[in-house]
């Protein structure tokens, strides 16, 4: 009976140094990784593991957030040559075993801290399978320097996207630009959310998104005279291949040593945090109802001006209220938040769709996003000839009224510039 005593005490003191989900789980997890057709390299975060599949890796339970992935998040890309990569993202929860402190015993609380110090509160997938799709035209974008016409397209899409030019924007683009070779783009459109995440409908895709990057794509080695291999072009982009896209256009500026004119543009969902209101850039692998797992829009900034450049433009056709060209994220998420203003400092311009809490709404006519139609008409009109503040203000004259017009609804652009910029900024011609 001592002998049992003793045991039993024993066990209650392992529970109480150690917590029940870290004595059970352990601080890492088995994950099995499978893909059709087999033998595809796997990739956690950015970085090759070294096997192919079908294998398993053992993964921290805890993991802080890096240069491909966000604190507690995997994101695991499968490549085959011959076929395109395969993406998936997985966001820890909390696991079960967590709440087993609660009945073991009433001095549980140091244990909870300890489950999620040492990580063992936390849970991932313990099977991954990639359905991978035969390559063809479409090709991953996997650096900076890419080929004309490259494309990403999700390998689990329902179908193979193609840009059809059915807008007067998305013709008779004039060819004025003189190549510049320190002149880059970043150009990202997410429009099928749906595909990526089972909860959510197709009233959650953004309508037209893929258009408005692919005729902007466009535009910038036409008009604006970025070369084709400085085009960083991503469609329905997932959270770790925004990221390391970031990242690239970082490393871009950082070695042009202040010679880089950037372009950026964006045209997908974006949420506000319910209680802090700031605003994040929702990749389409990223939930409504998990906002923080996408990319925050301060540090989207700052990623894009820690280092010297001649100038950086945004343009961001997306709001950050909650609600989208269409309702199914602010249904998702059953509310409409104000998000907060954000300050930008350096030598950077943004141009947004929307003000305060508005929507940023679609042309269905033009088959374009409704700030992304007027933006490209006004660069064709003027051949790039156009200053930023001078497109600012044709933009805040068309807009709100035709948006009015057209949709029945209020839609006003806005310029952001750091406050200790001069006037240069907003005097330069964007196709000089």
């Amino acid at each position: 009976m001592k002998r049992l005593f003793h045991s039993l005490l024993y066990i209650l003191l392992t529970l109480l140094v150690t917590a029940c989900a870290t004595l059970f789980n352990g601080t890492k997890q088995k994950v099995n990784f499978q893909s059709n057709p087999s033998g595809a390299e796997v990739y956690i975060n950015g970085q090759s593991s070294g096997k192919t599949t079908p294998c398993s890796i053992y993964v921290k339970r805890k993991i802080a957030k890096g240069q491909f992935n966000q604190r507690n998040q995997y994101n695991y890309e499968f490549r085959k040559d011959g076929f395109i990569p395969y993406a998936y993202t997985d966001a820890a929860e909390v696991s079960g075993k967590v709440w087993l402190n609660l009945f073991l015993y009433a001095a549980v609380l140091p244990g909870f801290g300890v489950d999620f110090i040492s990580g063992g509160a936390y849970k991932y997938n313990n099977d991954i399978n990639a359905q991978m799709q035969r390559e063809s035209n479409y090709v991953v974008i996997r650096d900076t320097i890419v080929k004309q016409q490259v494309v990403y397209v999700p390998a689990d899409a329902k179908a193979a996207y193609q840009f059809e030019r059915k807008s007067d924007v998305d013709v008779d683009i004039p060819e004025v630009a003189k190549e510049n070779d320190y002149k880059f783009a970043l150009i990202i459109g997410n429009e099928d959310y749906s595909s990526k995440q089972v909860d959510l409908t197709a009233e959650a895709n953004v309508e037209f998104a893929r258009n408005d990057a692919s005729a902007f794509r466009d535009y910038t080695e036409k008009v604006l005279g970025v070369p084709s291999q400085n085009i960083t072009f991503l469609l329905d982009a997932t959270s770790g291949q925004m990221l390391q896209a970031l990242s690239k256009m970082n490393l871009i500026i950082k070695n042009s040593k202040g010679k880089a004119e950037v372009f950026v543009y964006y045209a997908g969902h974006g949420l506000p945090d319910e209680v802090s209101r700031e605003p994040y850039i929702i990749p389409v692998d990223i939930s409504g109802k998990r906002v923080q797992n996408g990319i925050k829009l301060s540090d989207f900034y700052t990623k894009l001006t820690e280092y010297p450049s001649k100038h950086v433009v945004i343009f961001m056709d997306a709001c950050f209220s909650g609600g989208g060209r269409n309702s199914g994220l602010i249904a998702a998420r059953g509310v409409k938040v104000r998000p907060t203003e954000e300050p930008i400092s350096g030598n950077i311009i943004a141009l947004s769709a929307t003000s305060g809490d508005q929507s940023a709404l679609p042309y269905s006519a033009k088959q374009h996003g409704f700030f992304t139609y007027y933006l490209l008409k006004k660069l064709k009109e003027t051949k790039g000839d156009i200053t930023i503040k001078e497109l600012s203000d044709y933009l805040n004259d068309v807009i709100p009224l035709q948006s009015v017009v057209i949709n029945d609804k209020e839609q006003t652009p806005t310029l952001k510039i750091c406050n200790n910029s001069s006037n240069e900024l907003l005097n330069w011609t964007l196709a000089k």
